[in-house]
């Protein structure tokens, strides 16, 4: 399928869903993504299976804080002079972009680079959500290395890394590039791979599902007793787990702070009718943990997102505001993102929880 202009708002909302409160403010993404495709034309999105297996296929996406990213814009050169320094390193072309997340404003980064260049966005990601480090990628939970990688600041500062010796040390050196040099942010082309390689490792389908998610939400708007049962149907064919509602509230606390090149917070709902207990969801970036009094209900890596009674949109956490009215969704990951091998890694244990992940088909079997 071809993504048009006219695609670009359904692609953001969508992402903006699936970032689970994470990725970074899509208006940003949206804004350069539909100027590139007016300027250079609409771009070939292509299934995974249509890869040659010779073909090289590089992952690209923003890193660092989403508040930072909110408040100090890219100026929407950073993903292509990115790319264009690791092929220069790696003395070949790229024949293809893929996002290394579907969330937020990574999974429109590659169109804008796609459509200047004249390559193909494969319809797939490597993480089916947003997670806020490196070594949370499919790709580099099933093997591929992360460098050589090359990134970018919108002032033109470069970063070659040419061969971290694991994707923890990538990802350190990556997001402390992002906050020294790029005051928080950063642009990384990385995980440069075959493609067939990238056919087993890559999480499919996820770029079509942003627009798909984004047009049933532009088209029930705050209807929210027919938006989730649409959802629901959408996402029962694919790879992903349950949908479950799980509350019904209003924000009455948040607190936030930037440490590192991460958001961090906590958030608590109360219930807008009814006695049930509160609920508080854990941020590291994104919305990792969700807990109805000591009952938790949904973990990480499954997904958490809050869907606004006004608009039927979703927040993100930079967005959040005391007093906001939200439905608060949880969907079980996909089936790359539930293996042991991928659990070592995106677990709960791996953002300070000391409790097992338990599949939220099982913490909440009722439909």
């Amino acid at each position: 399928m071809q993504v048009t202009p006219q695609d670009v708002e359904a692609l953001a909302l969508g992402g903006a869903f699936l970032a689970t409160g994470g990725g970074g403010d899509t208006l940003i993404g949206e804004i350069v993504a539909e100027d590139a495709l007016r300027r250079f034309g609409p771009i070939d999105l292509i299934a995974l299976s249509s890869l040659q297996d010779s073909d090289l296929v590089v992952a690209l996406g923003a890193v660092g804080s989403p508040t930072i990213m909110q408040e100090k814009p890219s100026n929407g050169r950073e993903p292509l002079m990115a790319l264009e320094a690791l092929e220069k390193h790696l003395g070949r072309k790229a024949d293809a972009v893929i996002a290394f997340e579907a969330g937020g404003v990574n999974g429109l980064l590659p169109l804008c680079v796609a459509a200047e260049r004249g390559l193909p966005v494969v319809d797939a990601d490597g993480m089916g959500r947003a997670f806020p480090e490196l070594q949370m990628e499919s790709f580099s939970i099933y093997g591929v290395t992360a460098t050589p990688l090359a990134a970018s600041t919108e002032l033109g500062e470069l970063l070659i890394l040419d061969n971290a010796p694991n994707p923890a040390v990538a990802e350190k050196v990556l997001r402390n590039f992002a906050v020294v040099a790029g005051g928080g942010q950063c642009t990384s082309a990385e995980h440069s791979m075959s493609g067939e390689v990238a056919k087993e490792v890559a999480i499919e389908a996820t770029i079509s599902l942003s627009i798909d998610i984004g047009r049933l939400i532009l088209q029930h708007g705050n209807d929210l007793s027919s938006l989730i049962p649409a959802l629901r149907e959408r996402f029962q064919p694919t790879h992903y787990g349950a949908v479950r509602e799980l509350y019904s509230g209003k924000v009455t606390d948040i607190a936030r702070q930037t440490r590192g090149g991460y958001d961090f917070g906590e958030l608590k709902l109360e219930p807008l009718t009814g006695s049930r207990q509160p609920m508080t969801i854990s941020i590291k970036n994104e919305y990792l943990i969700a807990f109805e009094g000591e009952v938790p209900k949904t973990l990480t890596p499954d997904l958490i997102i809050l869907l606004d009674h006004a608009t039927g949109r979703p927040i993100t956490a930079e967005t959040l505001r005391y007093g906001q009215r939200v439905t608060v969704l949880g969907i079980g990951a996909p089936a790359r993102m539930r293996t042991e091998r991928a659990l070592q890694v995106v677990a709960p244990s791996n953002f300070g929880f000391e409790m097992p992940y338990t599949p939220i088909e099982k913490l909440l079997p009722e439909a």
